[in-house]
């Protein structure tokens, strides 16, 4: 009797130890079909024309995915070897082929970077530029400026040199200076990778996109992927603003900060390079050792490592991870070392941001088990955003109707039949509406520089239409009536 009541436990025990493989296997394979129905509701959704994905899943290549169009004109599909710009996701490769030199014994992650630098130096003030190390400079711990990002060139436009660009040359961009204390707090700074890039050339006397292609891509077998600044490119996709209108390949002075271009495939083997490798392959694979690699993901301060971040996720494994943003891209990469699990997501779409923070928290949530923090907080300010242009679009309709009432009742008269034609006032209010109009057109459409992820848009199209309602009403002044000209005749003068 006791033996049969063993029975079942040591079966419950065998299936345990024989399942593992089949249910981790099976669990990509479900997220696959998960992403195969979603991204494209997504896709339809936001209004993003393409979208490029891979998945790791234990240490190897799983799925590279594709969806939508690297030209929705021509109705040109995405494939492998599309090339989407990466933003700042090339920082995590500029953190590369920098600790290749120092593989190569040609710097130290300590030294100071005025050390190695003869074209531009950083300038004199309260806190000593010595202690502007390397490291630092890697993990944005080096005390620098903010500077969150670059908007880029359109193509055809003379691209500034290094040195201009660490000066300030270039549209909302400021000269580089250290404004904090260096190796005490974490603050992002793009120009802290152009600087970078600076000593990458200074070093090799190479060109940065031409040693990053001999020193790094190659040897990590990213065969697609360039800095070099091409927007001519045929293999790369076209770009969409947040309406859905075809944006300029803008191109990057600092490419080791947001000048990479690169494929869904080419982003997995820079995944696979920077894991323990299950197939005899080195980490690193011989770009850097994999001490280096392991230095390369330790925080330095906070989340803040050399080229990427590290997070602790809720079942305590650790994410290390990189996003990017330039004008109408989107991407993320990221791997959890533990598992050997990993994530690309490559979009071409202004509209890619809410797609890109959608798929990364559905991927966490199949990583976990839980669902994250920041999805509550994601649909939570579309919510808000939606709310907010409801009740714009409400207030623009009211004042509309009330408008046509007035007008049908005869107490608004087009400015041509008014009795007290008030032609300054109309002017003034005409052109500064017009230049509004005008500043809002061009700061969200054509150069697409306001953002307007979660929502936001549809407040921006309410304001234009408001704007223009009040424009129009503007030509039908409001006519006085008898009261109101006997008022003004009782009126003692001022």
């Amino acid at each position: 009797m006791s033996i049969l009541k063993k029975v079942p436990v040591l079966l419950v025990i065998i299936l345990c130890i024989w399942s593992p493989g089949l249910s981790s296997a099976e669990n990509v394979g479900d997220f696959k079909l998960h992403l195969d129905k979603k991204i494209p509701q997504l896709q339809q959704k936001y209004g993003v024309a393409g979208v490029a994905v891979g998945i790791v899943q234990d240490g190897k290549p799983a799925y590279i995915l594709h969806y939508g169009y690297a030209d929705q004109s021509r109705k040109i599909a995405l494939n492998e070897d599309t090339l989407f710009q990466a933003g700042s996701i090339s920082k995590s490769l500029t953190a590369w082929g920098i600790l290749h030199l120092v593989e190569e014994g040609k710097l130290s992650l300590d030294d100071p970077v005025d050390k190695f630098l003869t074209r531009w130096h950083l300038p004199n003030g309260v806190y000593n530029r010595k202690e502007v190390t390397i490291r630092r400079l890697l993990s944005h711990t080096a005390g620098l400026s903010a500077h969150r990002g670059y908007l880029g060139a359109e193509p055809g436009k003379p691209l500034s040199s290094i040195e201009e660009s660490l000066s300030g040359t270039g549209l909302l961009n400021t000269p580089l200076t250290i404004d904090h204390k260096p190796g005490t707090e974490p603050l992002y700074s793009g120009a802290g990778y152009t600087l970078l890039q600076l000593v990458i050339e200074e070093i090799t006397g190479m060109p940065f996109d031409r040693y990053m292609v001999e020193q790094v891509m190659q040897p990590l077998d990213m065969q697609h992927s360039t800095f070099q600044q091409n927007p001519a490119n045929p293999k790369l996709s076209k770009a969409y603003g947040y309406f859905g209108q075809q944006i300029p390949a803008y191109q990057f002075t600092e490419q080791a900060a947001a000048g990479l271009q690169t494929t869904a495939g080419d982003m997995v083997k820079l995944i696979l390079a920077s894991m323990e490798s299950k197939n005899n392959d080195h980490q690193g694979r011989g770009v850097i050792s994999s001490k280096l690699v392991r230095e390369m993901q330790t925080p330095v301060i906070s989340e803040n490592a050399l080229g990427i971040f590290s997070r602790t996720l809720s079942n305590q494994n650790t994410l290390l991870y990189h996003s990017g943003d330039n004008r109408g891209w989107h991407s993320f990469y990221g791997w959890i070392p533990s598992t050997g699990d990993g994530l690309v997501i490559l979009t071409n779409s202004e509209t890619g941001v809410d797609l890109r923070q959608e798929v990364y928290h559905d991927w966490i949530q199949s990583q976990t088990g839980i669902r994250p923090e920041k999805q509550d907080a994601l649909m939570q300010a579309q919510r808000v955003n939606a709310l907010i242009a409801i009740v714009l679009g409400a207030w623009v309709s009211a004042y509309l109707l009330l408008f046509c009432i007035s007008l049908f009742q005869g107490k608004r008269l087009f400015i041509t039949k008014h009795p007290h034609i008030h032609v300054v006032r109309l002017a003034f209010r005409s052109i500064m509406l017009v230049l509004i109009s005008s500043a809002l057109f061009y700061l969200s459409y054509a150069a697409t520089l306001v953002n307007l992820h979660s929502g936001k848009k549809g407040i921006l199209i309410c304001i234009l239409i408001w704007l223009g309602a009040w424009f129009a009403t503007g030509f039908f002044p409001k006519k006085r009536n008898h009261i109101d000209r006997i008022s003004n005749m009782d009126s003692p003068e001022l």
